[in-house]
C-alpha cells in the first residue's frame, strides 16, 4: 500500500504521464485491477485520451470513473442496497411536498419557498449539506450558536425543518446520489475489484468530507494510489495555508489525503 503525489502546475503534464505509466503497467499486468477516477464531467474526455494512448487502442483492464460510478460498479458486484436513487426532479418534488406539509412550521422563507426558483435552491442546498456530511442535528447546533442573529437564526431554523423533513422522506424508500458514497464506504471492502488494484485520482482540486471517506477505504485495499495535485512544487507548504493563495485548494486536500495515508499506515 502506498500513495504517490504528483506535483506541478497546470499543463504540464501530470495526467499524460500517469496515463502513460498506467497504460505499460496494464499491459505487462492484465490480471490486475487499474482505476482512473475523475470529476464526472471528464469520464468521457478521459476515456478517449486514454485509448488514443493505448498502443492497440484499447484499454481491457483500465476503468474510468466518477466517485458515483465507482460506487455503482461495487454496488453492483457486492449487491446489499435495494433503494433506488432519488434524482434531480425526484428531489425538488420531495422538496415540494416538505414545504407544503411544513407550511405552518416555516418563518421568513416561508413565502419565498413557494417560487419555483426558491425552491431550486433549497435543493441545491441540501444536496450540499448531504454532500459534505452535514446531518440535520448538526444544523441544531449552527441554528442555536447564530441565535444574536435573529433573522439568521430564523433562515437556519427553516432550513432545518425543510432538511429533516426530506431525509425522513426518503428513510426506507430512495437515496440520493450524494449518499451513495456512505454506501459505497460499508461496502468497498467486499469488492474484488478493489482488492490490490491501482487507483489514479486525476483532475481534483478538491474533496469533500464523503469522497475523503471513500478515499480512507481505497488507500486501505489497493496497491498504490497516484494522485494528480496542481501546485507549484516551489511554493513553501505554510504559504498554503493563507486563504487567499491560489493553491489553497490544492494544499489543503495533499495535507489531507497524507493525513489519511499515515493514519492507515500507508507509505506516502
Amino acid at each position: 500500500m502506498s500513495l504517490q503525489f504528483i506535483l506541478g502546475n497546470s499543463g504540464a503534464g501530470k495526467s499524460y504521464f500517469l496515463f502513460q505509466h498506467i497504460i505499460q503497467e496494464a499491459e505487462k499486468h492484465p490480471e490486475k485491477n487499474y482505476l482512473v477516477i475523475v470529476p464526472e464531467q471528464f469520464t468521457m474526455q478521459t476515456q478517449k485520451e486514454l485509448v488514443s494512448l493505448s498502443p492497440n487502442h484499447g484499454i481491457m483492464n483500465v476503468d474510468v470513473l466518477s466517485f458515483q460510478r465507482l460506487a455503482y460498479r461495487v454496488l453492483q458486484e457486492t449487491g446489499g442496497e435495494n433503494r433506488a436513487v432519488l434524482e434531480e426532479t425526484g428531489k425538488t418534488l420531495v422538496i415540494q411536498r416538505v414545504i407544503q406539509e411544513e407550511e405552518k412550521k416555516l418563518g421568513v422563507l416561508a413565502g419565498s419557498l413557494k417560487k419555483t426558483g426558491t425552491v431550486s435552491e433549497m435543493k441545491s442546498l441540501v444536496s450540499e449539506l448531504i454532500q459534505y456530511d452535514i446531518r440535520p442535528e448538526q444544523m441544531n447546533n449552527i441554528e442555536e450558536k447564530s441565535r444574536e442573529r435573529t433573522f439568521l437564526a430564523s433562515k437556519l431554523s427553516d432550513i432545518r425543518i425543510v432538511y429533516e423533513g426530506f431525509v425522513n422522506y426518503l428513510k426506507n424508500r430512495y437515496i440520493t446520489g450524494e449518499e451513495i458514497l456512505d454506501v459505497l464506504c460499508d461496502k468497498i471492502g467486499e469488492s474484488r475489484m478493489m482488492k490490490n488494484c491501482q487507483v489514479i485520482l486525476d483532475g481534483f482540486t478538491g474533496l469533500t468530507p464523503l469522497q475523503n471517506k471513500v478515499m480512507r477505504k481505497i488507500l486501505k485495499l489497493s496497491e498504490k494510489v497516484w494522485v494528480t495535485v496542481t501546485l507549484d512544487e516551489k511554493v513553501p507548504r505554510e504559504k498554503l495555508k493563507s486563504p487567499q493563495h491560489l493553491f489553497r485548494m490544492s494544499g489543503a486536500m495533499l495535507d489531507h489525503l497524507t493525513r489519511l495515508a499515515l493514519e492507515e499506515r500507508v507509505e506516502v
